[in-house]
């Protein structure tokens, strides 16, 4: 049956994570029919220090302007 896994920068509170997973959970249920008991859902956090785009780290102060970058 469904599984979906999230990726995103650790650092979400619990209720956060939690509202998050029910929500995914009603919304599978909702489209595909599938039983409660047989969707998975969990999300993967990652330091934002090992999280990169456009080659800048999530750490870097700069992240929101260097990761929208289109050139080196």
């Amino acid at each position: 049956m469904p599984i979906i896994s999230v990726t995103t920068w650790d650092g979400q509170d619990d209720a956060q994570s939690r509202e998050l997973l029910e929500e995914l959970t009603r919304t599978v249920r909702r489209v595909t029919g599938a039983p409660l008991d047989k969707i998975t859902v969990y999300i993967q956090e990652v330091p934002r220090n090992r999280w990169a785009e456009g080659g800048a780290l999530g750490s870097d102060p700069k992240f929101p302007e260097l990761s929208r970058r289109t050139a080196e």
